[in-house]
């Protein structure tokens, strides 16, 4: 069995060991960089599921009334500023556990905690945010229907796409006046107790028209149908947003220990240089002394080799 070998030495034959708090620093330094290289792929995914999600109702958002005033803000829009901010963040994490940087990785660690409450929030919002909540910022011009050939290809997509009529139901249609331009079929239906055939979209039939009469009209408006979109694409980003945010706590918590260890290193290299300083005044006091007492001594060079440490 080969026997262990033996601890290198410098030139004064001093031993040459790592520092406990180096090795920890070591470990969690390793650990930090993997989790900021995390931080980089959860905020690029971040980043292409908030796009994916904004992009999947963006077409809605022209009957969307807040979001076209910029007064109402979307998990997904929060997700995607949440990402690029990750990616930002992220490179003062890895750059200050690399250079070992007290400064950065503080700054690091307390980016972290604001991006925390910020996934906090959008967690909470994707989570209680319910249809609604939003049927009253969603209205789809009717009115305009004949007059805009733009709001009329938004609205035949809508209610094609999500398979709803009018903003309530099909009798939001009641009045409108249609052209031969418009592709249309009639319904046959009750209104107040009088039984009445009224003109509707072709858009709002769930099956296909008979000599232009429509036996299913679609019975869900869209107002109920766009929220109930977004609420469940929501729900996606809040699922993600738990599990980044358990993530995040993480970074925290090795970003400040990561800290704590570089001050502590950097105190005890500071300790090293100080007591080597102190060798060669005490070194060349003693050199002095010797001289005094033996004029016709000859003076000899004196080296102290320095008590060296690892780089963690």
């Amino acid at each position: 069995m080969t026997a262990p070998a033996p601890p290198a030495r410098n030139a004064q034959g001093m031993m040459i060991t790592k520092t406990e708090t180096e090795y920890n620093m070591k470990s969690i330094r390793f650990l930090m960089l993997t989790i900021t290289a995390m931080f980089i792929v959860i905020g690029i995914m971040m980043i292409v599921l908030g796009l994916s999600v904004y992009g999947h109702y963006h077409s809605f958002s022209f009957f969307y009334d807040s979001l076209k005033s910029g007064r109402f803000v979307t998990p997904s829009v929060m997700c995607v500023f949440v990402g690029f901010s990750l990616l930002i963040v992220s490179s003062f994490g890895f750059i200050g556990s690399w250079k070992l940087s007290t400064c950065m990785v503080n700054f690091y660690a307390l980016t972290l905690v604001k991006v925390l409450i910020t996934m906090l929030v959008i967690v909470i919002l994707a989570f209680t945010t319910g249809p609604s909540a939003l049927v009253d910022y969603i209205n789809l011009p009717i009115s305009q229907y004949t007059t805009d050939h733009e709001i009329q290809a938004e609205i035949d997509n809508l209610q094609a796409g999500l398979r709803c009529c009018g903003n309530n139901s099909y009798l939001d249609w009641t009045g409108v006046e249609f052209t031969s331009e418009h592709s249309t079929t009639i319904v046959n239906t009750v209104v107040n107790g009088d039984s009445v055939s009224m003109v509707i979209p072709r858009t709002c039939c769930a099956s296909q028209p008979f000599d232009d009469i429509c036996n299913r009209p679609r019975t869900l408006g869209c107002k109920q149908a766009v929220a109930e979109a977004i609420t469940q694409n929501a729900s996606v980003l809040g699922v993600l947003g738990l599990s980044v945010m358990f993530i995040l706590i993480l970074g925290i918590v090795f970003a400040l220990l990561l800290a704590r260890c570089i001050r502590k290193v950097k105190s005890e290299r500071a300790m090293i240089a100080w007591k080597f300083r102190e060798q060669m005044i005490l070194a060349r006091m003693e050199e002095e002394k010797r001289a005094a007492s033996d004029p016709n001594a000859t003076a000899t060079a004196l080296y102290i080799t320095p008590a060296e440490t690892s780089v963690a």
